[in-house]
């Protein structure tokens, strides 16, 4: 190798900013994977950031249908409205009618798409980390961070496909994932169920593909060990994914989705 190529590996190992690898991670994600297992610094801060602007145009670019939704959802009177006199009547369904606040519009679902990107990144950065550790893996922190960061990048390319079919069809998406195979109505278990496959589509095999393919050049483990690695930090995420819906559906009329973005 010349003085030249060993100054540019140098440099490379020592960049955290590398705007090439937003289009190369998606098309060639294993020269990227090479260059993060022998990179010394954090590159996770692109792709978390990348992937929290996407979300936040996605929340600006959707509230329109938001409020006619908001706007167009029917107040349901209590079972005993009928035995109300007319001005309480009145009253309740002036009180009932939705408020569709740049606040409650924009302002709260931004706070949680950002809060969304990074806890559901740190959670599976970590979740990775742990379980490559304990299968034998002799990777570093910094590198299976910055895998985990950049896995999420199908993501950012879900996001784009949803924003698109939000604005074409007028109307948010109800059953995400694989979530409307199940009959959530039923309650219980299926209620959970619904919750954890609404994160299930083709985007989340995308990532998991994305995550085998870095962790095995990060952790030097076999091809297997890798892939259940990888499969038991997923599954443990998706079961950490879930339970906010499947919480809120209790709460909320059966509604599926969960705090996570994945």
């Amino acid at each position: 190798m010349s003085n030249i190529e060993e100054i540019e590996v140098v440099e490379t190992s020592q960049k955290r900013w590398h705007w090439d690898w937003l289009w190369r991670i998606l098309l060639r994600p294993r020269q990227v994977f090479d260059q993060i297992a022998q990179t010394e610094v954090s590159t996770w801060i692109l792709p978390v950031l990348f992937l929290t602007v996407i979300s936040l145009g996605v929340v600006l670019a959707t509230g329109p249908v938001r409020t006619q939704e908001l706007l167009a959802r029917p107040v349901e009177p209590p079972p005993d409205f009928q035995y109300w006199s007319p001005e309480m009547q009145q009253e309740y369904m002036q009180n009932a009618q939705p408020d569709p606040s740049p606040a409650l519009i924009y302002v709260l679902p931004a706070v949680v798409a950002v809060v969304k990107v990074w806890l559901s990144w740190v959670i599976l950065a970590a979740l990775v980390h742990l379980v490559l550790t304990l299968a034998g893996g002799r990777g570093s922190r910094v590198a299976e961070f910055s895998v985990a960061g950049w896995s999420l990048m199908p993501l950012a390319v879900r996001e784009l496909v949803h924003l698109v079919a939000v604005l074409s069809t007028q109307h948010s998406i109800q059953k995400p994932g694989l979530s409307g195979f199940i009959q959530a109505e039923t309650g219980g278990g299926a209620v959970f169920l619904a919750s954890l496959l609404s994160f299930v589509d083709l985007y989340l095999v995308w990532q998991v593909v994305l995550l085998v393919l870095g962790a095995k050049r990060t952790s030097g483990l076999s091809t297997g060990k890798t892939v259940i690695s990888v499969l038991v930090a997923v599954v443990l995420l998706l079961v950490l994914q879930a339970l906010p819906g499947f919480i809120g559906a209790q709460l909320s009329g059966l509604q599926t989705g969960g705090f996570f973005p994945f």
